[in-house]
Order: structure tokens, then sequence, then C-alpha cells
């Protein structure tokens, strides 16, 4: 194993281009954009020289970071990888371009929601009220290519919105994107009643999923989707509450059932006082998994019991 590396070795490692290394590495990513995904870690995406791997709360800057991270690799294992191959090298003087503001692109929105609505009733068992009520409020719509739109709007200004697709992609996969230049500390957000309290979730469907099955006991809250596991956003919103005039009496963790969810959970909630910080973990992988197994299990138990028998056996 390496141990020591050059001065020079360093600066030429830290100067290698991140999506060129990638790349070359053999690494599937796709440009959405002004970043990159990785095509089987959905969650990872890169922008320049910067990477977020949201479902594992890892960010950070700098090639030899990533290589670390993503890798395993030692600091000088790191570096000598990336003096091995002459990859393209970073543009240091490239001047960097002010973040244009968020524009929600309406011209790609359609009138017809049926292909949405059916998704989110149908496959991902969302409740109907539950999903005519955001269609009626404009916090859902549906685009040219069936995707469902979930609209993040703050003081009835949309600032970003999430997409998910409806129909596999060529590859069998689901797409999902965050429109570009949305806000970086927004998220997807309801409100039911006059909210003191916020639950925060990891996507927009886990936070409908999550209303769907409490929906009698949610009152004067505010649902809101992280879109991954960011910090910025639980912040974001906990700031927008006390601006808007709303005092925040309990923030309730409803991340995902994993490493990476109950990580997350567990390292902000012991920064909390427990009178206000609260964890609720689906029993299964996270609460769509929760939903449409309840679903399921609440159909089963309306079957004749001959039918019922001769499915289980």
């Amino acid at each position: 194993m390496a141990k020591h590396v050059s001065a020079d070795q360093v600066e030429v490692a830290r100067n290698v281009d991140l999506i060129d290394y990638l790349e070359r590495k053999g690494e599937p990513l796709k440009r959405e954009g002004r970043y990159y995904r990785h095509q089987v870690h959905d969650s990872l995406v890169i922008k320049d020289q910067m990477y977020a791997w949201n479902s594992k709360d890892e960010k950070g800057a700098g090639v030899i970071n990533f290589a670390k991270m993503f890798y395993g690799m030692s600091f000088p294992e790191a570096v000598l990888d990336l003096n091995a191959q002459g990859y393209k090298v970073k543009d240091n003087f490239q001047e960097q371009k002010p973040k244009k503001p968020y524009q929600y692109p309406s011209h790609y929105e359609v009138n017809d929601r049926t292909k949405a609505k059916n998704y989110l009733t149908n496959e991902r068992k969302i409740h109907p009220k539950i999903v005519n009520w955001l269609d009626s409020k404009d916090l859902i719509a549906q685009d040219k290519l069936g995707n469902v739109v979930f609209k993040w709007k703050q003081q009835g200004e949309i600032v970003g919105a999430d997409r998910q697709g409806t129909s596999p992609m060529k590859d069998g996969r689901m797409f999902k994107g965050i429109d570009r230049n949305s806000h970086g500390s927004a998220g997807f957000s309801v409100d039911i009643g006059k909210p003191h309290s916020i639950y925060l979730f990891e996507s927009p469907i886990d936070a409908l999923s999550y209303w769907s099955i409490k929906k009698e006991k949610l009152q004067n809250t505010r649902l809101v989707s992280m879109s991954g596991l960011k910090r910025q956003t639980m912040i974001g919103e906990i700031k927008r509450m006390g601006k808007e005039g709303h005092k925040v009496k309990q923030i309730t963790f409803c991340t995902d059932n994993d490493k990476a969810g109950r990580e997350f959970a567990n390292r902000y909630h012991q920064l909390m006082t427990d009178t206000i910080a609260k964890i609720d973990f689906p029993i299964n992988k996270d609460w769509n998994m929760e939903v449409i197994k309840k679903t399921k299990l609440q159909i089963q138990s309306f079957m004749p019991q001959n039918k019922k028998s001769y499915r289980e056996g």
C-alpha cells in the first residue's frame, strides 16, 4: 500500500476533472441539465467538482475526496490512481456563472393529469382524496412525458419541482429528477391546517404515503420532502416557518428505515431536545412501501374466505 506521494503528484491529482475520471473508470453517468446522475446509484449527483450522494448523506468537493469516499481508497492511493491515466485536467480559470433563478417551465405542463393521478392512486396507493386535493391546489401536475410534477411552493411562488416517471424507461428504471435551478434549501411541502410542527421525508411520495396512512391524526402540521437527506432543506423549512409566524413545537423525522435514513434522523434528533424532536420510522423500508402493504392487507381482509384460502394455498 502506498504511503508517500509528492506535492507535485497531489497537485496533479487535485486538478483532474471529476467527470472525466469517472467516465474513464466506466461509471454510468447521465447528464441532467448542469449536473450528472449516476445510473446505478441514482441519488448520487455530480456538478463540476462537487458531489452529493443523498441516500448516504455524503457530500463533498474534489476528485481526491470522491475517490476516497466512493472507492474506499486511502489518500496516497487516490493520488497515485489520479496520476496514472493522464486524465483530463479541469479548467481552473473557467468563469463561474451565477446560478439563475428558478423559472417553472409551464409550457411543459399538460392539462390532462389522468396518467399522473392514476399512477399516484393505483401504483403508489396514495389516497384518492389527497391526490384530488393536491390537484385542486395546483401542487401536482403532469408534464408532456407523463411524469408527475411535484411543485415546491413558497408564499404561492413555485421555487422548484420534483419529477417522477409514471412508466419505465428503456433500461427498466423509473425516471426521478429535480428541475434545474430549483431552490437549494426548499422542497415539496404540504400544510395541513396552521402548522406548528414539521414532518421530514426523503421524497414527496413518502410524505403523501404517510398522510394517507395517518390522515385522521395529522393536524396543524407541515409535511416536507427533502428529496433525499438534505440538511439544508431541514434548516430552510425551520427558518421559513419562523418567518411565516409559525412557532415550531415539534420536528418528526420520518426518513427511510435504512442505514442512511436512521443515521440522519438519529444524528439530528440527538442535537435537539426530546420535547421537540421525534422519530417515526416505517416498519418497511419506506413509507410508500408501508402504505402499499397496508392497502394490500386491507384488500385481502375483504376477500371471501374461500378465495383467500385458495390464493394462500
